[in-house]
């Protein structure tokens, strides 16, 4: 699947609100501020021509992941209640669709619900008991799933504020309901989707990932 067509134009989308805010800025080597300049211009030239390669190599975008790590973007920020909203999701997103995702937009979120659905029915019907943090994690993923829904939270969240059994649960270096059936791919799917802001690369039109995530429905039921 060419996925491309997609993910330039987002590419673009994030680089241009990203110089927007470095508008006062002068690209030079001399500052992280201008040397971030650099590499947005170089990124936004390449996907506007349409021949950026995807991934992008890492040596290419080593000076945004640096620069982003480092916080040297908050300073962008009108206040720094704003930063999120305002510099760091885009940041966030730019970073992301380097490495060759999908972001998660508001077409996929009744396909993430499935996810989410499917994820709660498992821990509601577990195999066997769970612990204090898997049972606090039911009443975290039906908030997501009623903010999603009514559009009040937009992924990626990033932070796990609010949502302290779920990150719990959720590790890179391995989840506590991996032991379950189905319990990592849910888990790891869900944690993608909502904090990090990626679908998955089989999703590349809402009638694929309707397809793709109609397995969710049946999951935890007649168990």
């Amino acid at each position: 699947m060419n996925l491309t067509h997609e993910q330039y134009p987002d590419i673009i989308e994030n680089c241009d609100i990203l110089l927007g805010r470095l508008a006062g800025y002068t690209q030079t080597d001399d500052t992280p501020e201008g040397r971030t300049i650099a590499q947005l211009k170089w990124l936004r030239e390449r996907a506007e021509a349409k021949t950026l390669p995807l991934p992008v190599p890492e040596p290419y975008t080593a000076t945004l992941g640096r620069v982003y790590a480092e916080g040297h973007l908050s300073r962008l920020a009108s206040s720094p209640e704003a930063y999120r909203e305002e510099v760091r999701i885009h940041a966030y997103r730019l970073l992301k669709l380097v490495k060759g995702c999908l972001l998660l937009k508001p077409d996929y979120y009744p396909y993430t619900i499935r996810h989410i659905d499917a994820l709660i029915r498992r821990l509601r019907q577990p195999s066997r008991p769970l612990s204090v943090h898997e049972q606090g994690s039911i009443g975290e993923l039906e908030l997501i799933k009623t903010r999603l829904q009514n559009r009040e939270i937009g992924p990626p969240l990033m932070r796990w504020e609010g949502y302290p059994n779920f990150r719990k649960v959720s590790s890179m270096a391995g989840n506590s309901i991996d032991d379950m059936p189905g319990g990592k791919a849910l888990c790891d799917a869900v944690a993608q989707m909502i904090f990090e802001g990626v679908r998955p690369l089989s999703w590349e039109t809402p009638l694929l990932a309707d397809k793709a995530s109609e397995p969710m429905l049946t999951i935890g039921l007649n168990q």
